[in-house]
């Protein structure tokens, strides 16, 4: 099994929707999916009993029983397990950055959310966990590439010794709307825009964790 960690230590950061999202995609792909959600808010797990669906499964446990929840969902042979921590919990993160094959740190492009970004990442490159920054909440892009505040936001994160994410997520409604009653983008608007980029970013992590 492998884990995938989305660890931010900022509020806002987009965590609990590109948990739910990747791990949806996940399982749409044909994999055993969990989402763990250790964030006492339990955004994840709100979202998920609003759901039609039984997969991806959910957990909700506190942070010091991660280690024991994913060595079950290791036993019942799920393939991947998405992890969904609580911000402002350096505890928390730091065990589930030790537990993960991948970790995301998402980010929106704005400087002060670049700011605030340091502690993630020196958490991330202390533990030692493959990594990328991926930037959240962006504006979409234009015929004309990617917005000067997405560029700029990628020369800033390039003093951190973590890779940015190629992929971008952009701020679209459709993320919202979709969430509403407990589905995906790729379940509410399968061809729309928002769909494509999770789709996208799904492709990029499968590829870097050979899953």
């Amino acid at each position: 099994m492998k884990t995938l960690g989305m660890i931010a230590q900022k509020g806002g950061t987009g965590k609990t929707t590109l948990s739910i999202h990747l791990a949806v995609q996940a399982s749409l792909s044909g994999l055993k999916v969990l989402l763990v959600d250790i964030d006492p808010q339990a955004s994840s797990a709100s979202w998920w009993h609003r759901r039609n669906r039984a997969d991806p499964a959910l957990i909700q446990t506190p942070g010091d029983s991660l280690e024991d929840a994913l060595r079950t969902a290791a036993r019942r042979h799920y393939d991947l397990a998405v992890v969904d921590t609580a911000p402002h919990s350096s505890h928390d993160a730091t065990r589930c950055a030790r537990q993960c094959d991948w970790i995301y740190i998402p980010t929106r492009p704005a400087i002060l959310d670049l700011d605030a970004i340091r502690p993630s990442t020196d958490l991330v490159n202390e533990v030692g966990v493959p990594a990328n920054i991926l930037l959240n909440g962006c504006p979409p892009p234009t015929q004309c590439g990617e917005p000067h505040i997405v560029a700029e936001a990628r020369e800033a994160l390039s003093a951190y010794r973590i890779p940015v994410c190629e992929i971008a997520i952009s701020q679209r409604v459709a993320f919202s709307h979709a969430l509403i009653d407990g589905r995906a983008v790729t379940e509410y608007d399968r061809d729309g825009k928002a769909a494509q980029e999770i789709s996208t970013l799904w492709s990029s992590f499968r590829r870097e964790i050979r899953l």
